[in-house]
């Protein structure tokens, strides 16, 4: 995955948080497609909500957040990043 590329969060998509704020579900408001977060999805798509994040913003605070190494931090947040664009979630800022 490009390192360079930045992405936000698309404003169809609506995360809704479980009462313990650490999971939840991530919902397309224009085709109702969704998909159940855990606490890191919730932590990626809080930063991409941000907007202008790329893959090493994202996989640093996976790091700091888990004990986890930078390798399986960083597939992660590609395999997830993946996910959001199958959805067409998210958007790229070149």
């Amino acid at each position: 995955m490009n390192a360079n590329i930045r992405w936000s969060l698309k404003k169809d998509a609506y995360m809704e948080l479980d009462n313990d704020g650490n999971s939840g579900m991530l919902i397309d408001t224009n085709t109702a497609n969704h998909c159940s977060c855990n606490k890191n999805a919730i932590l990626i798509l809080k930063k991409l909500k941000k907007g202008n994040v790329n893959i090493s913003d994202l996989t640093r605070e996976i790091i700091k957040e888990n004990t986890v190494s930078k390798s399986i931090a960083r597939k992660d947040v590609s395999d997830f990043i993946n996910k959001l664009k199958n959805m067409k979630l998210i958007d790229e800022e070149n």
